[in-house]
């Protein structure tokens, strides 16, 4: 299972479709079946939304104790989060 959040512009996150990656926003994208939460940053999201996506990951870490956490910057996307990210949209659409 795969879920996305972005962070908006009051620091709160909000679960959005995995279709939501966008240049513009900062995300945190929790892949549970890896244990692994990516904090993804958009070339043009805002300084506020990565520092605050820095936050969230800090906390989500207290919740999921045993996950690893992969901040990523866009266009510097490692193989398996593209895959992960593949796998979420076919899931999406298989439903």
């Amino acid at each position: 299972m795969v879920e996305v959040f972005v962070i908006d512009s009051n620091a709160k996150i909000l679960e959005v479709d995995v279709e939501s990656i966008d240049t513009s926003r900062t995300l945190v994208i929790i892949d549970h079946k890896e244990k692994i939460i990516y904090l993804w940053r958009g070339k043009k999201s805002s300084l506020f939304e990565k520092l605050m996506g820095t936050r969230v990951i800090a906390k989500l870490s207290h919740s999921y104790p045993d996950y690893r956490i992969k901040p990523i910057a866009e266009g510097h996307e490692p193989p398996e989060f593209t895959a992960l990210i593949n796998r979420a949209i076919r899931e999406k659409v298989s439903k």
